[in-house]
Parts: C-alpha cells; sequence; structure tokens
C-alpha cells in the first residue's frame, strides 16, 4: 500500500459526524427519499478510495444513491466545520465514477467486458 493511496481518504477520516452537511442540503429536503447526501458520500468516497477496498459501489450510487440529483453547489462544503472538500474531493469524482459507468460509451463496454470475465 502506497502512502498516497492512505492520504487521499485520510480527509474524510476527519468527519465529526455533526450532520451540518445533512442540514443544508436543499437537495435533500427536495428529494429526501431518493438522495443519500452529503455526509454518506463522504463516507462512500472514504471506502471506495482505499486502496484494498474492491467493492463497486458505482451502481448503488447511481440508484439507490441518487448521486444525480447533486447539483455541486458546495453548500455541504462550506459549513464543514472541519473543512472537508465533500464536494471537491467527494462528490464529484463518485459522480464521476458513475458517469464512465453508465453514460460513457467506451465505460459501458468496459463494464460489460469486466462482467463477461466473472
Amino acid at each position: 500500500m502506497q502512502a498516497i493511496d492512505v492520504t487521499r481518504s485520510k480527509e474524510f477520516r476527519t468527519c465529526i459526524e455533526c450532520f451540518l452537511c445533512q442540514d443544508v442540503c436543499h437537495v435533500i429536503r427536495e428529494h429526501e427519499s431518493n438522495y443519500f447526501g452529503p455526509k454518506h458520500m463522504v463516507k462512500v468516497a472514504a471506502l471506495d478510495m482505499h486502496p484494498l477496498d474492491s467493492i463497486d459501489r458505482t451502481g448503488l450510487l447511481h440508484t439507490d444513491g441518487g448521486i444525480g440529483f447533486c447539483n455541486i453547489t458546495k453548500c455541504c462544503q462550506n459549513v464543514c466545520p472541519e473543512g472537508i472538500h465533500i464536494t471537491d474531493n467527494a462528490i464529484i469524482p463518485e459522480k464521476e465514477r458513475v458517469v464512465n459507468e453508465f453514460y460513457d460509451p467506451i465505460g459501458i463496454l468496459v463494464h460489460r467486458m469486466r462482467r463477461r470475465k466473472r
């Protein structure tokens, strides 16, 4: 395991679970049952960025997580008392993974090829 891999997710482990990010998120108010919220996106991003984690969570984020509802206003990031860059370092990379797998033609092809190998 490389040190750079560990430091990538270290920022997310500083979360004190105050849920201020969940409180200010207007997407949760509008789509309460369809969006996990920024706090849970941080947790998923921390797991996804860990070098030893091999679980693919993009399908979960795409369907149940409702990551597409986030319109990246950075409200959650601005109120975080620990200074976690929730939008920049957690939500946007997760959104990119979902887009690559479900909307990018080449990503779809690669995903199908991986499934066939299993």
